[in-house]
């Protein structure tokens, strides 16, 4: 099923000397995942079929990753205004985000790709941050200097993200075994959980800012790549 494809690129991103040991499990998940599936999606070419066929889906998929999208903006201003006035966070925030392994296509580039790379870039934006909102969310739990909001907005994200890519799996399925192996090639690894974690209260604020800084600029990417496909599949661009 989709969920377990969405477990197994948690382990694969938990640890990168697992990575090597998880490609099999990646074969064998995609393979279940793909197994008996009845969407006319799955076979060697995934955008065989019209993108009309996938309205439902891109309007779905839009209203997911639009709303997430706003959710990360909102976080990031108020984290801003409440716990970063007079800091010096911003100065290495854009340096310091996990998806910097990827050369991303910006909006003009996105527009030249067919509709299953971009679909493609977009899984791997959402599977990179699996791992690093599972370890979010189970911190904030125990931060209580700061405000609840952070906790609960950051779970919508997660799950929102997740409905995402169980959305797309379930569709588009044979595209993920290629995402994966993408991800394990560019050893794209969160490496600010020592950060997160830490007794110091400035290096954790210093992390956390990192963290929603580069959740709400690849959310970005993610909300305008779901909306070019579903602009396309309603043929309205």
């Amino acid at each position: 099923t989709a969920p377990d494809v969405v477990l197994v690129t948690h382990m694969l991103t938990e640890s990168p000397q697992t990575g090597s040991c998880l490609l099999l499990l990646l074969v064998m998940a995609n393979l279940l995942l793909c197994q008996g599936n009845p969407c006319p999606s799955c076979g060697p070419d995934v955008f065989a079929t019209s993108l009309r066929s996938l309205t439902d889906l891109f309007i779905d998929a839009v209203q997911l990753s639009h709303d997430f999208h706003n959710f990360s903006l909102v976080m990031i201003n108020k984290f801003n205004e409440t716990y970063a006035q007079g800091k010096l966070y911003h100065i290495n925030a854009a340096n310091s985000c996990q998806t910097n392994a990827f050369d991303f296509p910006d909006r003009y580039k996105a527009h030249q790709l067919n509709n299953e790379n971009i679909t493609k870039w977009t899984l791997v934006l959402l599977y990179s941050w699996n791992n690093p909102l599972y370890h979010l969310v189970t911190e904030l739990k125990s931060m209580k200097e700061l405000l609840e909001d952070f906790l609960s907005t950051t779970m919508k994200i997660e799950s929102m993200s997740e409905k995402l890519q169980a959305l797309i799996e379930s569709h588009l399925c044979s595209i993920v075994l290629p995402v994966l192996n993408m991800m394990h090639n560019a050893s794209s690894t969160w490496s600010g959980l020592p950060s997160l974690t830490s007794s110091d209260e400035d290096r954790r604020h210093s992390e956390l800012y990192n963290l929603f800084y580069c959740l709400h600029r690849d959310l970005h990417k993610v909300d305008m790549y779901i909306k070019f496909l579903g602009c396309r599949a309603r043929k309205m661009c």
